[in-house]
């Protein structure tokens, strides 16, 4: 990716240290404007520790992060969901003890700088296929359905790059065909994403473009076709 005006996000060298353990180590990744991006790699590899990070959960020790041209390196959070970036969660957030609309309405009202609110609620509801759901409690949804949920509270935001970390764990392989072709549809809106999955097939369904990750630094990026060939990468995810 060679024309610094196509790339989207562009993160370099990256440490996150907790104590002793570098759970980033030096760790960098570029995405383009309208691309979608894997992200792959063992448990503990740092997987989701880049996606806290980026997303201002986590502060970085070390690295730069730029998003549209402009860093927002160790921004708080919500100044990074201004900027355009909003994430999905593995293990779903949402208020337990609201509906599924007055989920998406919080955060299109603190998440979102412009737009008609009411309209955007009503977009993310279609999108994700809650609509009959809206006033369920978070509380009584299914697992897939509060990820979806949290798919929906983070579209409501109006993001120009979502990162997406590892929505299919736990999902019946029907519900993850369903969750890819969202995906896909939402890509196609125009939004970026990085997502974040040791399941290689769910990522192969949505790009072929993979940055496999192991012990907090980049391993390999390429096409999937590529890393399923590639002997370091057999070697992290096969332990052989």
């Amino acid at each position: 990716m060679s024309h610094s005006e196509d790339v989207l996000l562009r993160v370099d060298g990256l440490v996150k240290k907790f104590g002793e353990l570098k759970a980033l180590n030096g760790f960098s990744i570029t995405v383009g404007k309208g691309k979608i991006v894997g992200l792959a790699g063992p448990n503990g590899s740092g997987k989701t520790t880049v996606i806290n990070v980026i997303s201002g959960i986590y502060k970085p020790d070390v690295g730069s992060i730029e998003f549209d041209g402009k860093s927002i390196y160790r921004l708080p959070s919500h100044k990074i969901v201004h900027r355009g970036i909003n994430r999905t969660f593995q293990v779903p957030k949402p208020l337990a003890g609201l509906t599924v609309l007055q989920n998406i309405s919080i955060a299109a009202i603190y998440g979102s700088q412009a737009g008609n609110k009411t309209e955007t609620v009503k977009e993310a509801l279609e999108i994700v296929g809650l609509e009959d759901a809206k006033d369920t409690l978070a509380a009584n949804l299914t697992l897939a359905q509060q990820k979806l949920l949290g798919l929906a509270r983070a579209l409501a935001t109006k993001p120009k790059m979502l990162l997406v970390d590892e929505i299919a764990a736990g999902l019946s392989s029907q519900e993850l065909q369903w969750i890819a072709d969202m995906l896909i549809h939402i890509h196609k809106s125009g939004i970026s994403m990085i997502v974040v999955e040791h399941l290689m097939g769910f990522i192969d369904s949505l790009t072929s473009d993979v940055v496999v990750m192991n012990a907090g630094a980049n391993l390999f990026r390429g096409s999937i076709e590529d890393a399923s060939r590639n002997e370091e990468v057999i070697e992290v995810f096969l332990g052989r």
